[in-house]
This record gives C-alpha cells, sequence and structure tokens, in this order.
C-alpha cells in the first residue's frame, strides 16, 4: 500500500476508438497486447479495466492480454441486464477478435461471470483464475447482506460513502496498516475517478439479482487455480480449498497478510502464481 506506487497507477483510456458494439448496441472498451496464450481478465464492477495493466507488467512479456470494460462500466455503454448478459458480451468480443480459447481471470463479483462462461463455453475456455471468489460453500447470504449493506451506504452517502464501507473489507489489516491515512485517501480519490453514482447503482443491484452459489462449480471442467488473501471478508481459507474441492480440476493457493484483492497487495506473488499456471496448462495440453 505504497502511496507512490498508488499515485502513480496508469488508469488512462488509450485507444478509445477499440470498442466493439454487441447486439443490443452496447459498446465494449477492449484493449489486447502481448502474444502467447490469451489470457482475459473480466473486471468485477467496481474496478475498470485500465487497472489491469498495473498488475500484469511481467505477464504481457508471455502471454497475449485482454481487457475490457463490462457494460456500464468505465468507457463502455449499455444498462445492465443481469449477468447472463455478461457472459454474452464476453462471447461475442472473444468472436470478434478471433480468440478461440482463453484462459479467463476473474475478481470478486466476476468471478460469477467466469464460472458461468466456463460451464456454458467450455471448449472456449483453457483455464480458469478465481481470485476472491464471491460464492461459498455455505451459500450466499453474508455475500447478500454485506452487498444490500453497500447499496444502503451508496443511496445515503452517494460513491464516497460506498468507499468508506467497501475500504475496510476489500483492504488487509496489512495492507490498511503500512499505507496509514495516506493510501486510504489516494485510492478514495481514483474510486471516485472511475465510478459514477449511478453506474454503480445499476451495477450493485444487478449483481444482487444473480444467483451465486456454489453449485455449479462440480460443472467446471476446465483447469482451476483459486486465489485469495487469508485476511479475505469474502471467503475464509478453509472455504477456498472447500470450494476447490468441489471443482474436477482445481486448486487453491492462499496468499498471506492480504485481503480481497491479492493482486493489489501482493502483485509479484500474483504475477508468479498466474505464470506458473498457464505454463503448466499448457505444458500438459502439448504433451497430451
Amino acid at each position: 500500500m505504497d502511496v507512490r506506487t498508488i499515485k502513480s497507477f496508469d488508469l488512462a483510456y488509450r485507444g478509445i476508438d477499440e470498442r466493439f458494439r454487441v447486439a443490443d448496441d452496447c459498446e465494449l472498451y477492449y484493449e489486447l497486447e502481448g502474444t502467447g496464450p490469451c489470457v482475459t481478465f473480466v473486471s468485477t464492477i467496481y474496478v475498470v479495466s485500465t487497472s489491469w495493466r498495473n498488475f500484469t507488467r511481467n505477464l504481457v512479456r508471455n502471454n497475449r492480454l485482454l481487457t475490457y470494460d463490462l457494460r456500464n462500466q468505465g468507457a463502455s455503454s449499455g444498462a445492465p441486464t443481469g449477468f447472463d448478459q455478461h457472459t454474452s458480451d464476453l462471447l461475442q468480443l472473444l468472436d470478434h477478435l478471433g480468440i478461440e480459447r482463453t484462459y479467463l481471470v476473474g475478481s470478486s463479483l466476476s468471478t460469477v461471470i467466469c464460472r458461468d462462461f466456463a460451464v456454458r463455453h467450455p471448449d472456449r475456455v483453457a483455464g480458469l483464475v478465481l481470485v476472491g471468489p464471491t460464492f461459498s460453500p455455505w451459500g450466499s447470504r453474508r455475500r447478500t447482506r454485506i452487498m444490500r449493506s453497500w447499496l444502503t451506504a451508496l443511496e445515503s452517502g452517494g460513491p464516497r460513502q460506498l468507499f468508506d464501507v467497501m475500504y475496510p473489507l476489500v483492504f488487509g489489516d496489512r495492507a490498511q496498516g503500512i499505507g496509514g491515512g495516506a493510501a486510504y485517501l489516494a485510492l478514495r480519490e481514483r474510486f471516485l475517478a472511475i465510478n459514477s453514482a449511478a453506474q454503480l447503482r445499476a451495477n450493485l443491484t444487478d449483481a444482487l439479482e444473480t444467483t451465486v452459489d456454489a453449485e455449479m462449480l462440480p460443472r467446471v471442467t476446465a483447469p482451476a487455480l483459486l486465489l485469495a488473501g487469508d485476511d479475505d471478508f469474502c471467503i475464509s481459507p478453509s472455504g477456498l480449498r472447500k470450494l476447490a474441492d468441489m471443482m474436477p480440476n482445481a486448486h487453491a493457493e492462499v496468499f498471506d497478510d492480504c485481503g480481497h484483492l491479492p493482486f493489489f497487495e501482493s502483485t509479484e506473488r500474483f504475477e508468479r502464481s498466474l505464470c506458473a499456471f498457464v505454463e503448466k496448462v499448457e505444458a500438459q495440453r502439448q504433451a497430451a
């Protein structure tokens, strides 16, 4: 949680003309760079696509990275119409770019999109990486209550109050202790700059209406890596391991001293884990 690093984050939209119009005329902003196995990052509803370049500087050296804004986020247009629509949007974008198979990386709420896509289109998914998954082996009651409290905070005090509610949950105890007030202010500034109240309200409401129970996980046939911090408010280390056990070909990795966004709090380890996972799956595929 180094303030200098936070302030140096590159969130700029580079090629604003890089948009793809899906079937209902929604336009999706995307960026595609690098060569090698394709890795697609599916952003959660409060992290725009350009954020990922700050956590993938090493990964892009040997992989082709696709990032995009969800509809009603960042530089993408369109209204949210359910998480099923996000799955359809992803399929249409991959078709447009001629990407037959990709690794999917989801974080927080977008792990639901990645899970659903992997179940519905298994031939298009080389591997699945779920970071801080929001589903639990014990159901979704806690997640639902937390998200309702987020929506209440947004309605009563706007994006700033929502950030104040989210911040102590999303970031780990160690990160907050080291970063102090300066890191909090720097992150709040960026959160308010990239998220409007209207977008947050619509996307939170949409997320509340989707099914996040873990029953679909046994149907995920792709190799999977589940990542979470040991200080994640949403899933415990034991819960993460139980989720991995529910899947045919998955393993769990817990990051010490990290919260809900381990790629932010432990970027180098996050990249190493992703690189190792992709290299292992690619080697197995070539040997088969």
